[in-house]
């Protein structure tokens, strides 16, 4: 299945098994003369590099690998593969592919936006996660000390492969990372999803996960074209994520994105959509996305200050209190500390 991205320079994301095998017909339609640099990680490319390679010949390419997790989404990688491309001689003519999770699919397309003021990339997820988050969209980042994607840029891919036998080989774990931005996509846009999540077991040989897949891509990419800079009403895609991103500098990164952002929603849905908290919790159980977390308030509002929805001294923050629909909220922190503490 093709889904489009229509923005000034629109793209196609492919969905499906063995979409990978369309690599190379298309780099020879689009990119015949390009030498490409692959960024992945040690640990995807000892899985599935082999693969890749096989769509890559007539072409040259050179490969930087990070180490698989988060910490490797860092200036100091950024610099050096900046430099590695550099000593390499790469030209605005050539070619990124990002092949991996959302770390090296940030890293990647940041580089690529800023490497000679702009090199073409295409993206070709491998997680779930991924899949239906970051792979979709054009948010490009690194951290900083002071929290997550602090140093970052919009910048579209040019197509995005999505093979789904790629997510075959996830473990448990980090395939329920994407099912939490999945229950997300339920909670603000399409109930259909949430309900489905619930009803079914959902595990990496679900046969409709293609269409999970693609119908959280239609509401990315809807409020994509709609607002491609974040903003307004693209900020929803932030549901759950504003504590998240500080559970996840607080637990050291041991708590991933996709679990992080549950237990974000979690916390809202118990501030703000009460009579429907049993029913969420029971969801989360149900992937062993829940358990609890101590970190200290002020600690955790301290990484909130520095989100990217704050201004001054207050932060939009987004809301549920009907399953399928949302709105943003403007707070000060001495509220967004009350709804924390009320978890």
């Amino acid at each position: 299945m093709r889904l489009r991205v229509d923005l000034a320079n629109p793209y196609d994301i492919d969905i499906g098994e063995n979409v990978i095998e369309e690599l190379n017909t298309y780099l020879k339609g689009f990119y015949p003369n390009s030498k490409i640099l692959v960024i992945s990680d040690d640990y995807l490319y000892k899985i599935h590099g082999e693969k890749l390679e096989k769509e890559l010949h007539g072409f040259t390419f050179n490969k930087y690998i990070l180490k698989n997790g988060e910490k490797s989404k860092s200036t100091e990688n950024l610099i050096d593969i900046l430099e590695f491309a550099a000593e390499n001689e790469y030209r605005r003519s050539d070619l990124v592919i990002a092949f991996g999770g959302g770390v090296v699919g940030d890293i990647s397309g940041l580089f690529s936006s800023l490497y000679l003021r702009g090199l073409d990339f295409i993206m070709v997820p491998t997680t779930f996660l991924s899949a239906i988050d970051s792979s979709v969209g054009g948010k490009t980042a690194v951290n900083l000390k002071a929290g997550k994607n602090l140093c970052g840029a919009f910048y579209q891919p040019k197509k995005v492969f999505i093979d789904t036998n790629f997510l075959k080989t996830l473990s448990d774990y980090y395939f329920k990372d994407g099912l939490g931005e999945a229950i997300k996509y339920g909670m603000i846009r399409d109930r259909s999803i949430f309900e489905e999540i619930s009803k079914e077991n959902v595990t990496k040989s679900y046969p409709n996960l293609p269409s999970i897949i693609k119908k959280c891509l239609n509401i990315k990419k809807d409020l994509v074209k709609e607002d491609e800079k974040d903003y307004g009403i693209r900020q929803i895609l932030n549901y759950g994520h504003t504590f998240a991103h500080a559970i996840e500098i607080k637990s050291n990164f041991k708590i991933s994105h996709g679990h992080a952002v549950a237990l974000g929603m979690k916390i809202m849905v118990k501030y703000f959509y009460e009579d429907f908290y049993y029913e969420f919790v029971k969801v989360l159980e149900k992937y062993d996305l829940d358990y609890d977390i101590d970190f200290d308030t002020e600690d955790i509002i301290k990484i909130c200050k520095v989100d990217k929805k704050s201004r001054e001294d207050k932060i939009n923050i987004i809301i549920v209190k009907k399953l399928g629909t949302c709105e943003i909220l403007k707070i000060n922190f001495n509220d967004l500390r009350k709804i924390y503490e009320n978890r």
